[in-house]
């Protein structure tokens, strides 16, 4: 069997989030399930040499094109992979995204893994040109599968709910895969400890504001810097104001995209994680801080509860900063430990999540 891997979407930057990280945890699941020679990636001149350095046991047919990162993706994808799933005689294709291009058709299976549809959630997010594009990129992505996988039983439900004509029966849920292997991490700079974490991007919808707030009742009664990483996002400006009105910047760094390694440290190292979303589809981060064995504390939106197996500390509603900077004191104050770490890489260990995949693919020859 031979398996191509559309890589296309992946941006320039590796601003693709969760999405980029769990493509990374498959290709690590299936070298050591020792299936990796089964696989064909698809990835254009701008990641090739970063892919390579970071798995060169993987075979990949680099192409190049110009233009902006949508435009170029739509056309490899429209008029460009149909012709290399000939010319490689790949058996299934794989999306590791809803975007899959308007072919017409490929003339073997397709599995596209669409990860969520945040748009639907939050329409004043996105233009209508922007909502019209994406609804037409899913209803074609949907329609072309022939195997639909939801990252999550909530996701399965939404796909379900918006899009049940194009789904029907094709769609099963398969989690996204979590590494859990420790590198030899690296201490950032600025971090004192004890510290506080959060790793999202500072988008609306991951409600950071929320968190800020809460710190900001019960700094005065912690010794804990607030750690925030991830990129900056439409959600910042909010953030911005309200740290200049309560003058406590300096209790609270944002380190935007920092490395593995160094991103490691800050799992180990935590005294609390918290997430306070209002929406995700999986929800990788607060499992990658559980099965560290640290205390977490979620939201209890959309996938969250479901994803980390009502393991966490969990508050609602999600915008209610006093309720969470209760729970966080609590947390903090009695010093609980996490005792079910083992479940959670039991239950998303990437060579086992990569195996069931697999399987799906297997399962459509």
């Amino acid at each position: 069997m031979t398996v191509g891997v559309d890589l296309s979407f992946i941006r320039p930057d590796h601003t693709n989030g969760g999405t980029e990280s769990c493509i990374k945890n498959l290709i690590r699941g299936w070298i050591i399930n020792g299936k990796i020679k089964e696989f064909i990636f698809f990835v254009h001149e701008d990641i090739h040499k970063d892919y390579k350095m970071l798995f060169p046991e993987c075979r990949f047919i680099c192409y190049r094109m110009g233009g902006s990162h949508k435009v170029r993706t739509t056309w490899f994808q429209t008029f460009i992979l149909p012709r290399l799933v000939k010319k490689y005689k790949i058996d299934v294709l794989y999306y590791p995204t809803y975007t899959s291009g308007y072919y017409r058709i490929l003339g073997v299976p397709v599995v596209v893994n669409p990860h969520d549809i945040q748009y639907k959630f939050y329409p004043e997010y996105f233009s209508f040109l922007k909502r019209w594009y994406l609804n037409l990129g899913y209803s074609h992505s949907l329609k072309k599968a022939d195997r639909i996988i939801a990252i999550s039983n909530y996701v399965k439900d939404s796909l379900l709910e918006f899009y049940g004509d194009q789904c029907g029966d094709k769609i099963q849920t398969v989690y996204d895969p979590v590494d859990f292997d420790r590198n030899q991490s690296i201490q950032p700079k600025g971090i004192s400890q004890p510290y506080i974490l959060s790793v999202s991007s500072i988008q609306k919808h991951k409600n950071m504001i929320t968190l800020v707030r809460a710190f900001e009742r019960i700094h005065a009664k912690i010794p804990h810097q607030l750690v925030i990483v991830g990129c900056k996002g439409n959600g910042m400006e909010k953030i911005q104001e309200y740290l200049k009105e309560k003058n406590i910047s300096d209790r609270i760094l944002f380190t935007d995209y920092i490395k593995s390694e160094e991103l490691d440290w800050l799992y180990e190292n935590c005294s609390l994680y918290v997430t306070t979303s209002l929406y995700e589809g999986f929800g990788m981060t607060p499992i990658e801080a559980m099965g560290r064995g640290k205390p977490t504390i979620s939201s209890k939106s959309t996938s969250l509860p479901e994803v980390t197996r009502n393991k966490a500390f969990y508050y609602e509603p999600a915008e209610d900063d006093r309720v969470l900077s209760e729970l966080m004191l609590e947390v903090i104050e009695k010093g609980f430990n996490l005792n079910n770490a083992k479940e959670l890489i039991d239950c998303y260990d990437k060579s086992i999540i990569s195996a069931q995949l697999y399987k799906v693919f297997e399962d459509l020859l």
